[in-house]
């Protein structure tokens, strides 16, 4: 895992970068993640939806995507995609791995372990779910947290679908 000081070694070398960047989200051992303009609350529908199909499905049917002018209320168990405001572009060698910050844990919410690949270039779409009460999401705040670790042998940088996405991203 890569301190505080080795982050900021690599956003000066141009190897690993942030934008916006600002030094209060750069933290002892990974940078916090803050969250973005956009969420896409995921609805409630008895038709499957077959991953494979993506492409021959209306997702309008599935989510419903907001911008987030203030904030945005999780209600209850309520599941969404959010993006953050940070756009990162990853080094070739280096991985990172997204946590919920400790508070908004402890309010009940939770997200899936978020894998960012070496070579990842975007804003990040986090699954997130609420808990047992409403709570309010502010744009900008300090949500998630990304540590990074240096990949070991032979990189292979990411050239996936999600590469360069900006806002929330739907299931491609």
């Amino acid at each position: 895992m890569l301190s505080g000081r080795e982050i900021l070694k690599l956003i000066k070398k141009g190897e690993l970068a942030v934008n916006p960047l600002d030094a209060s989200i750069i933290r002892e051992n990974g940078i916090d993640l803050r969250i973005g303009n956009e969420v896409a609350v995921l609805i409630n529908n008895p038709n499957p939806l077959d991953p494979e199909k993506l492409g021959e499905v209306n997702l309008e049917e599935y989510f419903k995507v907001i911008k987030i002018e203030d904030s945005f209320v999780l209600q209850p168990y309520m599941k969404i995609l959010v993006t953050t405001l940070e756009y990162i572009k990853m080094p070739i060698n280096v991985g990172g791995l997204v946590e919920l910050r400790s508070t908004f844990a402890r309010l009940g919410l939770s997200i899936p372990p978020t894998v960012i690949d070496a070579g990842f270039k975007g804003q990040i779409t986090l699954e997130v779910h609420g808990g047992a009460f409403p709570v309010v999401l502010k744009k900008g705040v300090r949500f998630a947290h990304i540590v990074f670790m240096e990949i070991k042998g032979e990189p292979v940088p990411y050239r996936g679908r999600y590469q360069e996405q900006r806002g929330v991203t739907l299931p491609r």
